[in-house]
């Protein structure tokens, strides 16, 4: 995949925040990151620069490259933590914001996005490696519901031994989905090895979610 500078100055310029709760080498971090980072977009197989879901991997590279310029002495925890504050970037809390899943527009903008994803991969069979997308409308009676049975950034973190820091990339879609208003309820990840990663997204104001 290519370098994009923009989200990795815009992602890192926001981790320093974050570091700074638990290293005081977060810049000397930052910098010995970047070579990392490069190396990690230069192994991606089968997902292209045009992929609309492609930036959940240049994401959560910045994170993975972080920490593996840490030794991994950055615990997931911590590394948890300071991916929340990475994230905390007012102008994407602003854009995810315009999607409120309280509301029945609000689902259904969310539903036509991620539709939008499936429809292009569908399209594309080059593009082998991406997430599969199967849709389920009868099975939950509120919000938003969803599956894969593949995901490219769970196989990549297997295949070269980044398993541990699974748990922190699966979370981003957490901290996300919140900025819609809404919660994510996940039973499986297939990080974990369930072999399906679940995404029923709930207004945050919907009780007893059915």
């Amino acid at each position: 995949m290519k370098f994009k500078p923009a989200i990795w100055i815009l992602m890192t310029s926001r981790m320093k925040k974050g570091l700074k709760l638990y290293r005081s080498d977060g810049d000397a971090l930052i910098r010995k990151a970047k070579p990392i980072y490069l190396d990690l977009l230069s192994k991606v197989e089968g997902v292209s620069d045009d992929n609309p879901m492609a930036k959940n991997i240049t994401m959560s590279f910045v994170v993975i490259a972080v920490w593996l310029a840490s030794e991994r002495t950055i615990t997931p925890e911590q590394m948890g933590r300071i991916t929340e504050v990475m994230l905390d970037i007012p102008l994407l809390r602003t854009f995810a914001g315009m999607i409120d899943m309280n509301t029945e527009k609000g689902i259904q903008s969310f539903g036509k996005m991620i539709h939008r994803s499936a429809d292009w991969a569908k399209k594309h069979p080059e593009d082998w490696n991406t997430w599969d997308f199967h849709f389920d409308e009868h099975l939950h009676r509120d919000g938003f519901y969803y599956h894969f049975n593949h995901c490219p950034i769970a196989d990549f973190c297997r295949k070269y031994g980044y398993e541990e820091i699974n748990p922190v990339l699966c979370n981003i879609d957490h901290i996300t989905m919140a900025m819609m208003h809404s919660r994510l309820i996940r039973e499986h990840t297939i990080a974990e090895g369930s072999g399906i990663c679940d995404y029923w997204t709930v207004g945050d104001k919907v009780r007893n979610p059915q």
